[in-house]
């Protein structure tokens, strides 16, 4: 990320695991957009776990993916899971097309 050697609309979903968010501090804001948008334009939903950094604070990136999914017209969802390997990461982020 963030591009992906894969065509338009070639799988189901898109899965991103301990890495967006946690490394916020060394991925910025722009970063973060720009891999959600490529993992949507390879599938219709995205899933991003966990929504914390590497101090188990809630990345400040979210505000920014909130935005580009508001202006994208996407579906952004936070759910939470029972699945916590750090303190405080037991969210997920879930983004659909529509």
């Amino acid at each position: 990320l963030p591009t992906l050697p894969l065509p338009d609309n070639s799988a189901d979903l898109c899965l991103v695991s301990h890495f967006l968010f946690l490394y916020g501090d060394r991925l910025d804001a722009d970063f973060h957009c720009a891999a959600i948008s490529e993992c949507l334009r390879i599938a219709p939903e995205l899933r991003v776990f966990p929504l914390i950094d590497l101090q188990h604070n809630r990345s400040p990136h979210l505000h920014a993916v909130a935005d580009l999914c508001q202006q994208a017209g996407w579906h952004m969802q936070i759910q939470t899971v029972d699945y916590e390997l750090q303190r405080g990461g037991n969210a997920m982020l879930v983004i659909t097309r529509t």
